[in-house]
């Protein structure tokens, strides 16, 4: 879900280079590095920390300071994951990291978010992406190339999920689209990409994986020019989201008025007579929330939800028939609109995020 920001909340720093090569050396050799944004209420490492369990036990290795940036190595064990997991943090702003295999850091990852649930993986929408990747370009002198991309497709039909492969040989630049070439043709297909793989020819050219839930795999060169270049954006554009998010409770306003946000769509989402039946089985979906249909009929939807992860209440309706409108309870927090907006992008339709002058 697209749109114009509140405005910066701050910009994180460059990566500094014996920083950059302390996380490169301790990934080179174990496979794909793997970064994982993720925006966090308070000391993160502190937290983990404090966290551990015999069933998930995460023990601190390292810790360190670079600048404005922590730096910390934890020991990690337990549900299915044995292994070493990195975090980077500047404020709010957290990045995980591990050069160990996929498995091991799906569950440190899941150990992580489940020891601190404030913890939240920024949404970037397809656009963006296609932004930063194209800034990428700009920056280094140097065409990418399309390797993989996973596309789907939510609205107007069934959900389904499309994975398409470049051509050519690995690593060579013939046979392999450009990577506006791929999104345009998502576009045209009706599609978003929810991740794509993109490459640059030459020694030490790049080679990443940039996924919309804010991970992203390094299968080739340096974890500076891929942070300064992709995570950053990414986490910086989630603070700002997050900073035009809060105040948004009822309670925090002395009138005890909400203040609404509205999601306009390229298209009529809500048009056709199973259009709000059918976002009423996706809501459904919904991890940890509690809901209730107020109606659903035709064009015309209106939705309370309970997000049980910190007792949240939003109400979305259906605005004609290409928009919906989420509008804050008595509380109403800055992660709970964050994760369902997220969810909304992903599951159901990217949009672009607006204020609502709403009125009873």
């Amino acid at each position: 879900m697209g749109g114009q920001g509140a405005g910066s909340v701050g910009r994180s720093l460059r990566m500094p280079p014996d920083l950059a090569a302390a996380i490169d050396s301790c990934a080179r050799g174990r496979g794909p590095l793997r970064a994982q944004c993720l925006l966090s209420d308070g000391d993160f490492s502190g937290a983990v920390t404090a966290g551990g369990s015999a069933a998930a036990r995460v023990e601190v290795i390292s810790r360190g300071l670079h600048g404005r940036f922590a730096h910390c190595a934890y020991s990690v064990t337990g549900k299915g994951a044995s292994g070493t997991l990195r975090s980077l943090q500047q404020g709010g702003r957290v990045l995980l990291l591990s050069g160990e295999g996929g498995k091991f850091f799906d569950a440190a990852l899941r150990i992580a978010k489940g020891l601190q649930p404030g913890v939240i993986a920024p949404f970037t929408e397809s656009t963006r992406i296609k932004s930063i990747l194209e800034g990428l370009e700009e920056g280094a002198g140097v065409p990418l190339r399309c390797k993989k991309s996973v596309r789907k497709r939510t609205v107007g039909a069934m959900p389904r999920t499309v994975v398409e492969w470049g051509g050519g040989g690995a690593g060579k630049s013939r046979g392999y689209g450009t990577v506006g070439d791929a999104f345009a043709d998502a576009e045209e297909k009706g599609m978003v990409i929810d991740s794509l793989r993109a490459f640059s020819d030459g020694d030490g050219g790049l080679d990443v994986t940039v996924s919309r839930r804010g991970l992203v795999t390094v299968h080739r060169g340096g974890i500076k020019g891929v942070y300064d270049s992709i995570l950053r954006p990414i986490l910086d554009h989630g603070m700002d989201r997050r900073a035009r998010f809060s105040g948004r409770s009822r309670r925090d306003r002395p009138d005890r008025e909400p203040r609404p946000l509205l999601v306009r769509y390229k298209e009529k989402v809500f048009a056709g007579d199973g259009d709000a039946k059918r976002f009423c089985e996706l809501i459904a979906g919904y991890p940890r929330c509690n809901y209730v249909v107020v109606h659903a009929g035709g064009s015309s939807l209106h939705i309370s939800i309970v997000d049980r992860m910190d007792n949240s209440t939003i109400s979305l309706r259906s605005v004609n028939g290409d928009a919906l409108a989420i509008i804050p309870q008595i509380k109403t927090t800055e992660a709970s609109l964050l994760r369902l907006t997220g969810f909304l992008a992903s599951a159901f339709c990217e949009g672009e995020i607006a204020e609502y002058e709403w009125r009873r």
